[in-house]
């Protein structure tokens, strides 16, 4: 058995389906199970109380406005359900009979047990929501909610959910699985500790969110149309030679609420509007390699989900080959001053790359923009684009309702408002400074919420001791 590794179980302790697949016992599984062991410990079947979402069909009731509805998807990467975003459905659908049990409140906390399992949300407000049956929602009874959440995300949490996993093509966990998943039973004073790191983690998203709505709306302070809405009549007419000159015959594209964007613009000082592409000495979007499993390789692999207004997360899952990275997708290699926007699905979030960011790449769904040294300055143009202006500007140019598109031909028609040059500086600096603010709250969010897993960890591994000595030093050095 040279180079081969071996469990052995015991008959008795086996769990209550008698699973013997090798899966069940991983070292790292037997690993979490007997640290866990050696704690007095509850399972979450009696420390919560535990259903599902909803199981019936409901795409029907699907609008852009309403109650948030959580699907599986919507809480990976995410701790806080506030922080996703879910699909909404009608305040209708959401108040039938068969809709009450899955009715989320304040302290719920959400595993995803179909598909990607294991990834979780609190539901930190009181607004109202409810969500699919690939969640489990479980709601504390006998145990705080911030430390069941981070607990859960720990590796011996996430080792035990793993372990529970069933299925092959169709991965899953039971409800009734959450009886043998355990939580070993810690101080009260602990408990606390880790539910307050959630609370400031918490408070600093909050103030993220602030600065960031700030430096969306630096370009409208400036201009005094931070209050400016856009009109929505009735009907509207057309020239035929705006039709032709656009090349567009929907009647979406002319829309009163695009020239009104654009008068008030011209009536706050834009000397003139200027077609994205006068700018831009390079566009083109990425596409994914033939024959790859994008779970491996070193190279980070951006997808629309991955790029917001005026941020880049780079902790994708998507993975892709050095190999590609420098060969068949290589003009696609990411490079400091290049523009991301995404142009299917949610489209128009656009960010800036930089020096600090690491090596990557972009898929189909996301275009890349390169600019010429006469463009306006980098920093004003991301300004306009994630303002609601700039979003109009983008929904004029998409098409499809149910899954709107913008493709390069039509980005490049994009209408940049040109100010002064010393006024687009400022806002652009502005800009700038409010999204860096908002990064280092948000960083010291993260920061926060991975030392309270750790701490678990810790404790778990060698008492609570060790783990308020690591939370201490840990909050200092944030």
């Amino acid at each position: 058995m040279e180079g081969l590794e071996a469990s052995i179980a015991r008959a008795a302790k086996l769990e209550r389906t008698s699973r013997i697949d090798s899966e069940y016992f991983q070292k790292q599984f037997l690993k979490s199970a007997e640290l866990i062991e050696n704690w007095q410990r509850d399972s979450v079947a009696n420390l919560t109380s535990v259903s599902d979402g909803n199981h019936f069909t409901i795409s029907n009731d699907f609008v852009d406005d309403g109650i948030p509805y959580f699907r599986g998807q919507d809480v990976t990467g995410k701790f806080f359900a506030e922080n996703a975003t879910p699909i909404h459905i009608t305040k209708e659908a959401y108040k039938r009979k068969y809709m009450v049990r899955s009715h989320l409140q304040k302290g719920d906390v959400l595993l995803s047990i179909i598909g990607t399992i294991g990834e979780l949300s609190l539901v930190a407000s009181d607004q109202l929501a409810t969500c699919s049956c690939k969640l489990a929602i479980l709601r504390p009874t006998g145990i705080l909610a911030e430390f069941l959440a981070v607990y859960l995300r720990s590796e011996h949490g996430q080792n035990q959910i793993e372990r529970l996993t069933r299925g092959a093509v169709q991965r899953g966990i039971l409800l009734e699985d959450m009886g043998q998943l355990w939580v070993p039973k810690f101080s009260t004073d602990f408990q606390y500790r880790i539910s307050q790191a959630v609370e400031d983690a918490r408070k600093a998203l909050l103030d993220s969110q602030a600065r960031q709505e700030e430096a969306e709306n630096t370009l409208l302070q400036a201009l005094g149309l931070a209050d400016w809405t856009p009109p929505e009549p009735l009907s509207y007419t057309a020239r035929a030679s705006d039709a032709f000159a656009a090349g567009r015959l929907d009647s979406e594209h002319f829309q009163g609420k695009y020239q009104a964007a654009i008068d008030q613009l011209s009536n706050a000082g834009a000397l003139e509007f200027t077609p994205l592409t006068t700018f831009l000495s390079y566009l083109t979007n990425g596409h994914t390699p033939l024959r790859h499993n994008l779970r491996i390789g070193e190279i980070p692999f951006l997808a629309a989900e991955h790029v917001g207004d005026f941020t880049i997360d780079y902790k994708s899952e998507k993975r892709i080959l050095k190999e590609h990275h420098n060969g068949e997708l290589a003009r696609t290699a990411l490079k400091n001053g290049d523009m991301l926007m995404t142009i299917k699905g949610r489209i128009g979030n656009a960010a800036l790359v930089d020096a600090k960011t690491p090596a990557a790449n972009i898929n189909q769904d996301v275009a890349l923009l390169r600019f010429e040294e006469h463009a306006p300055p980098l920093w004003y143009l991301l300004s306009f684009l994630n303002s609601r202006f700039g979003k109009l500007e983008v929904d004029r140019w998409s098409t499809g309702q149910i899954n709107p598109f913008l493709g390069l031909y039509n980005l490049r028609k994009i209408n940049i408002p040109i100010f002064k040059l010393g006024f687009m500086r400022e806002v652009g600096e502005e800009t700038r400074k409010g999204v860096h603010s908002a990064l280092v709250a948000k960083t010291k969010a993260n920061d926060l919420l991975e030392a309270a897993k750790r701490a678990v960890e810790i404790a778990i591994e060698a008492g609570e001791d060790a783990a308020f000595a690591f939370l201490d030093q840990a909050e200092r050095d944030i």
